[in-house]
């Protein structure tokens, strides 16, 4: 079914048409400091299956422009997930505990977060 499409097409509309954005830089002094990602769209999923289904509707929808998603959950590494969003994150996926942890750990600033989805918000 095209429920994920419902609120995926109309947000990554908004975006290709005001551009993903600069998300600032931190200076971080640091021999190994790792910029904070403002994402520009945020998903919120009850569920890391349904998370990761999301992520990859995404990333079909978001291939070959400049808007990067990332997913973020529990039950999986940290570490990798981490990486992933040091590559630059316009859309993120997450389940709230990984949200939360990943906010608390200076990863993921809401700041410029203009989209919000609540995915099966019921739960």
């Amino acid at each position: 079914s095209g429920k994920t499409a419902a609120f995926l097409v109309p947000v990554l509309n908004r975006v290709y048409d005001n551009g993903p954005g600069d998300a600032p830089v931190q200076n971080n002094q640091g021999r190994y400091s790792r910029r904070k990602q403002y994402p520009v769209a945020l998903i919120l999923a009850p569920t890391r299956e349904l998370a990761s289904q999301i992520y990859d509707e995404a990333r079909k929808f978001s291939y070959r422009s400049r808007v990067r998603p990332c997913v973020v959950y529990g039950g999986a590494d940290i570490g990798a997930q981490i990486r992933d969003l040091d590559r630059g994150c316009h859309l993120l996926v997450a389940t709230p505990g990984r949200l939360v942890d990943m906010i608390e750990r200076g990863k993921i600033g809401l700041d410029y977060c203009k989209f919000l989805v609540l995915d099966e918000a019921d739960r």
